[in-house]
Formats: structure tokens, sequence, C-alpha cells
């Protein structure tokens, strides 16, 4: 049961079912190769958590982080938005 706030043009989501992907899960979801993926996974400001050798990193927080336009050295452009729309379509 999902439940929608919104709060001063943001929204948030708040479920009663805590949801966790792999680097696996994400490269399945976005299309992208794990070389990619590792990368984002490492970012200091990406919100994964280490258990054991597996990064994890919970829906919400996936799409909370994509929700923001970021640039990384030309490497990275995400527009503000377009991914965590999609993926929120994928995991909702």
């Amino acid at each position: 049961m999902n439940t929608q706030i919104k709060q001063k043009d943001s929204k948030r989501y708040i479920s009663s079912e805590v949801r966790f992907y792999t680097v696996e899960d994400v490269m399945k979801m976005t299309g992208w190769g794990k070389k990619v993926v590792l990368r984002i996974f490492n970012d200091p400001e990406f919100p994964s958590a280490n258990f054991g050798r597996a990064f994890l990193v919970e829906a919400h927080a996936l799409i909370e982080y994509f929700s923001v336009k970021r640039t990384k050295t030309g490497d990275y452009h995400w527009k503000k938005g377009e991914l965590s729309d999609e993926l929120r379509k994928r995991v909702g």
C-alpha cells in the first residue's frame, strides 16, 4: 500500500513494504552495464549499503537519488525526473 504525500513541489512516497535492490537488479531496470552500475554504487552520494560483499539500495532511496540532476565529469548527465519516472514505474 503506497501513500503519496506532497510537500512543497516534491513528492515523498511512504510504503509499508521495504524493498532492496542489488547491482544486478539495477542493471536490469536501467539496461546499463555492470561497470557503470558499480561506479554509481561506489559513489559516496549514492544511498547504497554494503552487506558483506553485496551492495544494496532501498527502492525509495534509489528513486529519490535519480530525481535530482547530477553531473559527473562529463560521463553522467541525468535530467531531472526522467530516469526517476521510469524507475518509479518499474519499482512501483
